[in-house]
């Protein structure tokens, strides 16, 4: 087996209001406006067939979401699809499982059957995959998961970000900030995801090892914009003492946890006596320009060009015979077994007020 690695990575690194869901076609054409945007990351990510991958065998790529129920899992959608056209893929139109877990094991049993020889999945449930994962692999059909991982089964490989890492940043900034004392919301993602699981144990581990006198209140969320106001709600009105906020995606929840913090009297600026720390993960342009406004405290940015990018990258590699081996590679980042599959844990980074405008930054691209 041959220790291959992805070619030098210099693009930059990287779930809005959820609303009612659309229709696949209708969500996705929403989103164009900002994906379109990322004439620079599209460039990176075109550039992998360039750079060193062989694209020898043309193949047909399914892409399956589990669920396009906020931009940022829409804009993944659009620039994972316009990067592999410009490769020269051949690809089916993505399908949407719409949180449904049963119903993207049946989308993935159909990209199989509609001629796909390689799919990108973005897990609704990390475990009810695991069946789909199994049908395809019957088939000889490789799968890479981008964004979430997959509890089990055999993924050729998983591109992400390390999920643990960014709770356990996250702690860091509020342990800082509370000066290791105080009371913490943490609004956690869907537990049904290995993303939700390990933003939330990271963050939790760390505050209790390492600042064991602050107080951890968890409220579940789903990914959903609803749930995580009307959590935020209950506890800002109960908690006169609350210090801060910890969300896992600005995507979701950042613009209702302003407005009930507004609607509550408790909305004030970073530095200004009474504020309640905010940070988030995601990196949405919102998100941004909240740091820039000095309502938001920190921000956690995906790699989502990068997603785009090595999702491809492995893909391409799996239907041309590739293999990779766990170990650094020379993108920063690190390949480890996760329950059987490999995963390339991509950097995900802390930004503040003060690199806000860092033109690097996806959600400043998708501003633009």
């Amino acid at each position: 087996m041959s220790n291959m690695k992805a070619p030098s990575c210099r693009v930059p690194h990287c779930t809005g209001n959820e609303r009612p869901l659309l229709t696949a076609s209708k969500r996705i054409t929403r989103s164009r406006a900002l994906a379109g945007c990322f004439s620079l990351l599209m460039a990176g990510a075109n550039a992998l067939t360039a750079n060193g991958q062989d694209a020898s065998k043309t193949f047909t790529l399914g892409y399956s979401a589990g669920y396009l129920t906020d931009p940022f899992q829409a804009i993944e959608v659009n620039l994972t699809m316009d990067a592999a056209k410009k490769a020269g893929i051949k690809t089916l139109p993505p399908t949407n499982a719409n949180g449904d877990a049963g119903k993207q094991v049946a989308d993935i049993h159909n990209l199989v059957g509609e001629g796909a020889q390689g799919i990108l999945v973005m897990p609704a449930d990390s475990e009810a995959i695991v069946p789909a994962l199994a049908f395809a692999a019957s088939r000889k059909v490789p799968v890479v998961a981008i964004d979430n991982a997959t509890a089990g089964g055999k993924a050729f490989m998983i591109v992400r970000a390390n999920n643990v890492q960014m709770g356990e940043d996250a702690a860091k900034a509020v342990g800082k900030a509370l000066n290791g004392k105080g009371t913490v919301l943490s609004l956690m993602g869907d537990q049904a995801t290995a993303a939700g699981r390990e933003r939330t144990s990271g963050f939790d581990d760390y505050i209790r090892k390492n600042f064991p006198d602050i107080r951890i209140i968890e409220q579940p969320t789903y990914w959903k914009t609803d749930k995580a106001v009307a959590a935020a709600q209950t506890v800002v009105s109960s908690t006169p003492n609350l210090g801060a906020i910890y969300m896992q995606s600005d995507s979701v929840m950042l613009a209702g946890v302003l407005n009930v913090l507004k609607g509550a009297n408790k909305l004030t600026k970073v530095g200004e006596p009474n504020h309640i720390f905010l940070l988030s993960i995601d990196g949405t342009p919102l998100a941004l320009q909240r740091l820039r406004e000095g309502l938001l405290d920190g921000v956690i940015s995906q790699p989502v060009d990068l997603y785009v990018k090595y999702g491809l990258w492995y893909i391409q590699g799996a239907v041309n015979g590739k293999t990779y081996q766990p170990g650094p590679t020379d993108h920063g980042s690190n390949i480890v077994d996760f329950q059987g599959s490999p995963v390339d844990l991509l950097p995900a980074r802390l930004v503040t007020a003060s690199d806000a405008n860092d033109p690097a930054l996806w959600g400043n691209q998708a501003a633009k």
